[in-house]
């Protein structure tokens, strides 16, 4: 009897724990299952929610139409400083305050001569100094035609007279012209024009011992051209300009024994070369030459005598830095080296865009 319960019982246990391994496995299996098929749903939801085609995840990936680059970041940087070589929108107008400081150091010689013989030699040594304050607004008449009006105030001092004076210098107005549209391949070509006003103080009508003259005493009317080529990761740019200085006459200056009574300011022009340079979005520097020549200048006497004087030539090495304030604003700083005895020795600028009464937005 003892054996035969002994035989029930683990009959009994034996099933249970069948049961129960059955059991287990179904679970797990469920489980898993359930698992499984959460895993596929996801994969599943996955795929829906990127189902970007190739082509357009590339396109996500490219430059989007009005974010900056490189190249019109260094452009806006360059045409700020450099505005010869660039146009404004139709419609838009905007405008400029600019500082200059010119600094000439020259060694006189003071003689006097009679009969042949030198009685009086005296070395001068001479400084004056000029800081210039010019206000320019421009307006879009078209997409490629632009104009310009600059009105300067000018403060001198000259240390050799012992003199200063401050007034309004030579109003000016000009246009920019891009006759053709852009196209690549192709160098953009821009034209310009200006004519000079006679709005400053003449030197010719003042008392050249003792005062200083804020204009160059006559109208005058000049042409150009400039050009510009970006090449990664600089811009690359050059003009060419000649002016035409209209002859002033009616003058009674004295100069010396005699007195003036016509000036031909005779052809002027020059020519400038450099590059741009972007170290990033804020910051920039622009390296140009400059020089120009002054020709067939002649001065006329009430004694019927003549004089033209030598032509001249004058060269400039600059450097500027452009430094971005904000996301619309930028500032440059311009130093002027003068590598020829007409050049100043030194010249100092400071450009910057004006934001105000409505400048810098488009006229409606």
């Amino acid at each position: 009897m003892k054996n035969q319960w002994m035989n029930k019982t683990l009959l009994v246990l034996s099933i249970q724990i069948l049961m129960g391994t059955a059991y287990a496995a179904d679970t797990t299996a469920e489980t898993q299952g359930t698992t499984v098929g959460a895993q596929e749903t996801a994969v599943a939801s996955s795929v829906e929610t990127n189902t970007t085609p190739p082509q357009q995840a590339s396109s996500a990936l490219q430059q989007q139409e009005g974010d900056a680059t490189k190249q019109t970041n260094l452009e806006e940087v360059f045409t700020s400083n450099e505005r010869q070589y660039s146009l404004i929108k139709k419609g838009d107008i905007s405008a400029f305050y600019d500082v200059d400081y010119t600094y000439y150091r020259d060694t006189q010689l003071d003689l006097e001569m009679a009969q042949g013989s030198l009685y009086q030699l005296r070395v001068q040594e001479n400084a004056s100094h000029t800081l210039t304050n010019t206000f320019t607004v421009q307006y879009g008449i078209l997409d490629n035609l632009t104009f310009t009006a600059s009105l300067p105030l000018v403060a001198k001092t000259d240390n050799l007279k012992d003199t200063s004076t401050a007034g309004l210098g030579d109003i000016s107005l000009g246009t920019r012209w891009e006759p053709f549209p852009l196209k690549t391949g192709r160098l953009p070509l821009i034209l310009f024009g200006n004519i000079s006003t006679k709005t400053g103080d003449s030197p010719y009508e003042i008392n050249p011992t003792s005062d200083l003259a804020t204009g160059k005493g006559y109208y005058s009317a000049g042409v150009g051209a400039s050009t510009r080529k970006y090449i990664d990761p600089v811009v690359l740019f050059a003009s060419v300009s000649a002016n035409y200085g209209f002859k002033e006459s009616g003058l009674d200056q004295r100069r010396g024994p005699r007195v003036i009574e016509e000036f031909d300011p005779g052809i002027s022009g020059g020519f400038s070369f450099g590059f741009a340079y972007s170290f990033n979005y804020d910051v920039s520097m622009t390296m140009s030459y400059q020089q120009s020549f002054n020709t067939g200048a002649e001065f006329t006497y009430t004694s019927g005598e003549s004089y033209s004087p030598a032509d001249q030539t004058s060269s400039t090495f600059a450097i500027s830095l452009g430094v971005r304030v904000s996301p619309e604003t930028i500032v440059n700083g311009t130093l002027g080296i003068g590598l020829t005895e007409d050049a100043p020795d030194v010249s100092l600028g400071l450009s910057f865009p004006l934001d105000i009464a409505g400048f810098g937005k488009k006229i409606s």
